[in-house]
């Protein structure tokens, strides 16, 4: 119990310190994308779309959802380096951040 607890933690330390790219080149994100295009994560269609994974989708209808989105190749390539776990941080700083204040009461002059 306490070796396999031990052994899921490292494994998930492991992976929280790695990017898509490496997970790609270890195998963890090779297998094929079977969901209809506008059902994709941006990731799917960034990398059925230029980095070789497999999907049962054609270039075509990926390449239209891609533009739909408004996607670019410079974002792919900037969120397909990126670390698992900068991206925890950065969206937990984006919540942080887009959290609802009290609205502040308004001023009226004196007349």
């Amino acid at each position: 119990m306490k070796k396999s607890l031990v052994f899921v933690t490292v494994m998930s330390l492991f992976s929280t310190a790695c990017s898509n790219q490496q997970a790609a080149q270890l195998g963890m994100r090779s297998s094929s994308v079977n969901v209809y295009a506008q059902k994709m994560s941006s990731m799917q269609l960034c990398e059925t779309l230029y980095y070789k994974r497999p999907s049962n989708q054609t270039r075509v209808a990926i390449g239209a959802e891609f533009n739909r989105r408004g996607l670019s190749k410079r974002w792919c390539d900037q969120q397909y380096h990126q670390l698992y776990v900068e991206k925890i941080v950065n969206g937990m700083l984006l919540r942080k951040e887009q959290a609802p204040s009290k609205p502040e009461a308004t001023i009226q002059p004196a007349i």
